[in-house]
C-alpha cells in the first residue's frame, strides 16, 4: 500500500512539473507588463492599429480637468519602435461637458482615423494625414448612429457601424480617406458592441435581441460594399441565454472568426464562457460552436487573425470572485481548428480587464486596463505587454541574409565588440540585441549608410547565445552570437 502511494505522489509531482514546464512554455515570448498611463484618471477600452513598428492607440479617460470638472475624453499616443518606447498622451476630442467614449482606430499608411461616441452629437471622427503627428478638425458623422462606434479601414474606404438610439445599428462608408461621408443606414434591430471588417465581403457582427429574454449574436454580409446586406444569420446557439460583446477577424484565406460570451453553461449570472463560430468561405457556410473556456468565469474577449495563428484574449474572474478580474490568452495555429492551453497573462491584485489585441507582424500587442496601482476604488491605468511572433532560428536567420543588408561580427562577443554594418540605400537604420525567444532587450540607432559600430551588452546579460538584428525600413538581417566574458 505505501509503495502503490508513493507511485501516486511520484507521478503527482511529475505532471505539476510538466504542467509547469507546459505553461512557462506556452508564455515565452511575452514581455513583462508594463504601465502606459501615469495620471489620476479612468483610463478605459484601450484600442489599437498598426503600421509596420508604428501603433496607434486610442482610449477614453474620466479626469478633473485644471477647473476640477470631471470629463470623459479621447486620448491618443503612439509607439514608433513597435512599443518599446511611447510618446505623450494627446487629447482628441473637444474638452467640454459632452461625455466622449468608447473609441476604435484604423490605419492605412500615414493617414489614421478615430471615431468615437460623443454624448449629444453621434458618432465623431477625427484624422491624421502625418502618422499621428498633427490632426485634423473633428467632424461629425451624418445620422451614423449614437453609441459603441467600430471603424475599418480598407485603403481610401471606410467603414462604420454604431448603435442608434432607434435599436438599429447604422452604417455609413467614406470612399475618399474620411473627406465626405454617405448618410447612415439602417441595417439591423441591434443591442450595439456591432464590429465590421472586409474580406472579399463586408462583414458585420452584432447583438441582436430577438425576444425580451434573449440576446444572440448575428452576422450580416454585404457583397455590393454596403448598399444591400444580406439576411441575417444567428451564429450563436438560439435560446432564451443570452450572448454578448461579439468581436471578429478574418484570415488571409476568407475565413471569419467571431467570439462572444455566453451565460448557458455557468452558474453564475454574471460570468460565463468564451464561444467561438468559424466561416471558411466568407460566410456561406459555418462550422460547429466551440467552447473554448470551461470555468464559467469569463466575459469580454478580442480574437485577433495573423496568418495561419489565431489569438484570443479574454477578461477572468476565477481569482477572485469579482474582485480580482485577469487576463487570459488561447492560441490556434491552424486557424481555429485546434487550440493550444489557455495561459494567465496578468497576476496582479485588483482587476485586470476589457483586453484588445493589435499586430504589426513580428509582435502580438495587448493591451488593458488595470487596478493594480490603486485597488479597485481606485482609477483604471492602461497597461501593455507585447508577444513575440516570430521566433528567432536558424531558417530565419538564412533568409534575412537575402535583403540588401550587411551585418558583420565575430560570432564570438565580449562585453563590447566592434560590429560593421552596411544598411544599403537606407538613410537610417536600428541595430537591436535580442534574447533567443526573439524579446529585444537593447537597440541602437543608425544613421549612416555603413560603418562600424561599438555594440554594448548591458552588465546584467549573462554569458550564453545572443541574437543581432539591423533594421532598415522593411528588410533586416539577423546573426547569432555568443557572449562570454
Amino acid at each position: 500500500m505505501k509503495k502503490i502511494a508513493n507511485v501516486f505522489l511520484f507521478c503527482f509531482l511529475v505532471s505539476c512539473f510538466l504542467f509547469h514546464v507546459s505553461n512557462l512554455s506556452a508564455q515565452s515570448g511575452w514581455s513583462e507588463d508594463r504601465r502606459l498611463t501615469f495620471d489620476y484618471a479612468y483610463s478605459a477600452d484601450p484600442r489599437a492599429a498598426c503600421d509596420g513598428d508604428t501603433i496607434h492607440l486610442v482610449w477614453w479617460k474620466n479626469y478633473l480637468d485644471s477647473l476640477s470638472n470631471y470629463r470623459d475624453e479621447v486620448f491618443y499616443k503612439r509607439s514608433t519602435d513597435a512599443g518599446e518606447t511611447w510618446g505623450d498622451d494627446v487629447l482628441l476630442s473637444l474638452e467640454n461637458d459632452d461625455s466622449s467614449v468608447q473609441p476604435t482606430v484604423g490605419v492605412n499608411g500615414n493617414f489614421v482615423h478615430v471615431v468615437w461616441k460623443e454624448e449629444h452629437a453621434g458618432v465623431c471622427y477625427r484624422k491624421s494625414t502625418d502618422g499621428g503627428n498633427t490632426w485634423l478638425q473633428i467632424d461629425t458623422l451624418p445620422n451614423a448612429g449614437l453609441s459603441d462606434p467600430w471603424i475599418h479601414v480598407d485603403g481610401i474606404n471606410l467603414y462604420v457601424v454604431a448603435g442608434a438610439g432607434t435599436g438599429f445599428q447604422m452604417f455609413t462608408k467614406s470612399t475618399d480617406n474620411g473627406n465626405t461621408w454617405q448618410p447612415g443606414q439602417e441595417v439591423m434591430h441591434s443591442c450595439g458592441h456591432g464590429r465590421i471588417t472586409k474580406i472579399d465581403t463586408l462583414m458585420l457582427v452584432i447583438s441582436h435581441q430577438d425576444d425580451p429574454y434573449a440576446v444572440e449574436i448575428y452576422c450580416l454580409r454585404s457583397t455590393d460594399d454596403g448598399q444591400t446586406w444580406s439576411d441575417s444569420q444567428c451564429v450563436s446557439q438560439y435560446d432564451s441565454i443570452s450572448g454578448q460583446r461579439p468581436a471578429m477577424d478574418t484570415d488571409d484565406s476568407s475565413g471569419i472568426h467571431i467570439t462572444w460570451y455566453d451565460y448557458k453553461y455557468s452558474p453564475y449570472p454574471w460570468t460565463g464562457d468564451i464561444f467561438y463560430r468559424t466561416s471558411r468561405d466568407s460566410g456561406n457556410t459555418w462550422e460547429e460552436i466551440d467552447s473554448l473556456t470551461v470555468m464559467h468565469r469569463a466575459t469580454a474577449s478580442d480574437i485577433l487573425a495573423e496568418g495561419d495563428n489565431l489569438h484570443l484574449v479574454w477578461e477572468d474572474d476565477r481569482h477572485g470572485f469579482d474582485w480580482n478580474r485577469e487576463i487570459y490568452y488561447r492560441m490556434s495555429t491552424d486557424l481555429g481548428e485546434t487550440w493550444e492551453s489557455e495561459v494567465r497573462l496578468t497576476n496582479a491584485s485588483f482587476h485586470s480587464r476589457r483586453p484588445s489585441l493589435a499586430c504589426d507582424g513580428d509582435f502580438l500587442h495587448l493591451f488593458w486596463s488595470d487596478q493594480r496601482d490603486s485597488g479597485n476604488t481606485g482609477p483604471w491605468m492602461l497597461y501593455y505587454k507585447r508577444k513575440t511572433l516570430v521566433g528567432i532560428n536558424e531558417e530565419v536567420i538564412v533568409k534575412s541574409y537575402n535583403t540588401g543588408l550587411s551585418l558583420n561580427c565575430s560570432t564570438i562577443l565580449k562585453r563590447n565588440s566592434l560590429i560593421y554594418y552596411d544598411l544599403s540605400n537606407y538613410r537610417k537604420g536600428e541595430i537591436l540585441i535580442m534574447d533567443v525567444t526573439g524579446r529585444v532587450l537593447n537597440n541602437f540607432p543608425v544613421h549612416q549608410v555603413s560603418g562600424y559600430f561599438v555594440f554594448g551588452f548591458n552588465k546584467e546579460m549573462c554569458d550564453g547565445v545572443y541574437f543581432i538584428m539591423l533594421k532598415a525600413g522593411s528588410e533586416r538581417v539577423i546573426k547569432k552570437v555568443v557572449k562570454v566574458k
